[in-house]
């Protein structure tokens, strides 16, 4: 059993016919684009397949006030402390429903916490926190007319829109630390995964325009798998540039193979993208944020094609699970080869 706790600014949806009692649909919170609903929920079973939902009680008019998000940054500051628990909190990629979400959250729990038998340290201990917006869309491949090209978009429009929600739940566990007397000692991780580093982007435009420069670093790392993002984001303010203030670190790893990022660069009318080739001006970076090639170690893979191999590829998993939880430099990570001429890093087999 896996403990996913959650934010998310999907629909409600409670029903007798729920084994779980509650699910969250498609669309976004009736409530508004930026509400937030908050939980946790128990993944069980074969492949991660049972859920059991809970969702935080609310009550905005009461005195005091019940705020669901005070209740779950309790539970999870609780776990951290008791358990010596850093947290990772993941936003998943396009055509991933809530409850798939969910089983990817714990599946990425899994392989990140299961001890490698190369690794002469201890496996990593971690909460996951889950930010689910409402994707609908379908896979790129599964549809080649016009339709699935307009889900596609549709997804681009609500991850896009969904930015406004995360920087709402960023800058609540910002005052949530910033009001708690004792310190906690644990860190806070963030891995995004294909369209939600596009989410990521625009929670951050959403961010500065709230605080302005006054950006918090809240993260230790941030992790930015199979990037459906422009390759040119850390050049331009009014896209990712700016990250590199919220984080310690910023890892963006990279397959020139991804057919799905193929696809979205070549059949969907984007520009190349960060997760294929990288950035754009490698040499031009921010001096945290590190490129990790990653083509040689998933090309020799089953599905050279991966487009999740944050999850599949144990070599990668393998370089994250190093990157979360030694606290070493980028340059001495074992497995790794720096290539000087575009500032990058190659993993190795």
């Amino acid at each position: 059993m896996t403990t996913i706790y959650f934010a998310t600014n999907r629909n409600l949806v409670t029903s007798n016919d729920l084994e779980a009692g509650f699910d969250f649909g498609s669309t976004f919170s009736q409530d508004g684009l930026a509400n937030l609903r908050f939980g946790k929920a128990e993944v069980t079973g074969e492949n991660f397949s049972q859920y059991q939902i809970q969702v935080a009680p609310e009550n905005l008019l009461g005195d005091p006030p019940v705020l669901g998000s005070q209740a779950i940054a309790q539970q999870v500051r609780k776990q951290m402390i008791e358990n010596a628990e850093d947290t990772l909190i993941f936003i998943h990629g396009f055509n991933v429903s809530f409850r798939s979400a969910l089983t990817a959250a714990a599946q990425l729990h899994q392989v990140l916490t299961t001890k490698d038998p190369s690794d002469t340290e201890p496996p990593l201990k971690l909460n996951i926190c889950l930010f689910s917006w409402p994707s609908d869309g379908a896979l790129l491949f599964s549809d080649p007319k016009a339709a699935n090209a307009i889900a596609y978009k549709n997804d681009r429009l609500d991850a896009a829109a969904s930015g406004a929600a995360f920087a709402r739940g960023f800058l609540k566990v910002a005052d949530f630390i910033n009001q708690t007397e004792a310190r906690c000692r644990q860190r806070l991780h963030l891995t995004a995964h294909s369209m939600g580093n596009y989410v990521l982007r625009h929670a951050l435009q959403e961010l500065k325009r709230q605080v302005g420069n006054q950006l918090p670093r809240l993260f230790d790392q941030v992790l930015m798998m199979a990037a459906d993002e422009d390759d040119d984001a850390f050049d331009l303010d009014y896209k990712l540039l700016s990250l590199s203030r919220i984080t310690r670190r910023t890892s963006v790893y990279f397959n020139r193979n991804d057919l799905a990022l193929w696809a979205s660069d070549k059949l969907k009318g984007n520009t190349a993208r960060l997760g294929t080739d990288g950035p754009i001006q490698p040499r031009q970076l921010p001096r945290n944020v590190y490129p990790i090639d990653c083509t040689r170690v998933v090309s020799s893979f089953t599905d050279p094609s991966e487009h999740g191999y944050y999850l599949n590829v144990p070599r990668v998993v393998r370089d994250m699970r190093l990157v979360l939880g030694n606290q070493i430099p980028p340059d001495e990570i074992p497995g790794r080869k720096y290539v000087a001429e575009t500032n990058r890093y190659r993993l190795l087999e």
